[in-house]
């Protein structure tokens, strides 16, 4: 009887590896998306902080007292978070380019580990056509030899 041979995909190592890869770019997105994410929420603070300070100039110009004190105060609050607002955008500028090569990478990596598979899969056909063609074989050799039989026994 023939042993049949276990398939071994012939790439399996470098398959692993981009697999490997592949969980590491998955977990560096994330980081650089949770590092936009907190820029988007201190933007977002810092647009709340504005309105809020647009109200309370609103209600000290209302109320009348002491109207170029209040005026001074809120400006230099109002070019704060100005000077605020311009930096974290220019850092969410710089983070949405991270996120965007992490993901341009990351898929790079899952095309080539379907790649990988498709390959994979053709290998397993491949060498179920042999593992075929060999029972395939010892069938016939089978079939064969009990054909002989029978004959030197007739």
């Amino acid at each position: 009887m023939v042993e049949i041979k276990k398939f071994k995909f012939t790439l399996q190592a470098l398959y692993n590896y981009k697999l490997t890869v592949e969980k590491l770019q998955k977990a560096e997105l994330r980081r650089a998306q949770q590092a936009l994410q907190e820029l988007l929420d201190e933007e977002q603070r810092l647009l709340k902080a504005w309105a809020d300070n647009e109200r309370s100039l609103e209600e000290a110009l209302k109320k009348g007292e002491n109207v170029g004190e209040a005026l001074i105060e809120h400006d230099s609050y109002f070019r704060y978070l100005r000077d605020a607002l311009i930096e974290v955008r220019k850092k969410i500028v710089k983070a949405e380019e991270v996120v965007r090569r992490c993901q341009e990478r990351l898929i790079l990596t899952m095309k080539e580990i379907k790649t990988y598979l498709k390959l994979r899969d053709e290998q397993y056909q491949d060498w179920m056509k042999e593992v075929q063609a060999e029972e395939a074989k010892e069938m016939d050799d089978l079939v064969s030899f009990n054909v002989i039989k029978e004959e030197v026994r007739v």
